[in-house]
């Protein structure tokens, strides 16, 4: 081997043992980014959540549709949790994912939630059409 393959070979090393550091001097600053992926096992589970929600949400009992809107809601949390979107609530994580989600389906979702909002802390009349157009728009794929 030539003096220059060894210094060249020497040189590679030398880098390599610097890169190694450095990436590990970084390694506690990294933030988690948005945009997480779904395990398998999320997906059977939120297919699972999903098909009991639709099975809900053919149902003529209006607290049956007031709670798939509910787990309807709460499965988007999910989602959004898993797909790294920052925020304490469920409002948090949203406003997190505005740029990621196309508006007119934003603000569909934000009208869900409010619908939510209605059932679990105010005592309104909601109607069984405002009820099944909340549970279509959160049980949407645009957020996945």
């Amino acid at each position: 081997m030539s003096r220059r393959n060894q210094q060249t070979v020497l040189e590679k090393i030398v880098l390599g043992i610097f890169a190694g550091i450095w990436w590990l001097v970084k390694l506690p600053f990294r933030r988690k980014k948005s945009g997480g992926k779904i395990s398998l096992a999320d997906q059977k589970y939120i297919m699972s959540k999903r098909h009991e929600i639709e099975k809900m949400a053919q149902s003529d009992n209006i607290y049956e549709l007031k709670h798939a809107v509910i787990e309807a809601d709460i499965l988007v949390d999910f989602i959004l949790k898993k797909r790294g979107f920052a925020g304490e609530t469920f409002a948090d994580r949203l406003r997190s994912a505005e740029k990621k989600i196309d508006q007119a389906n934003y603000q569909n979702l934000w009208n869900a939630h409010k619908v939510r909002n209605q059932i679990a802390h105010d005592d309104v009349e909601i109607s069984k059409g405002q009820l099944i157009k909340a549970i279509r728009t959160l049980m949407e794929d645009y957020y996945a």
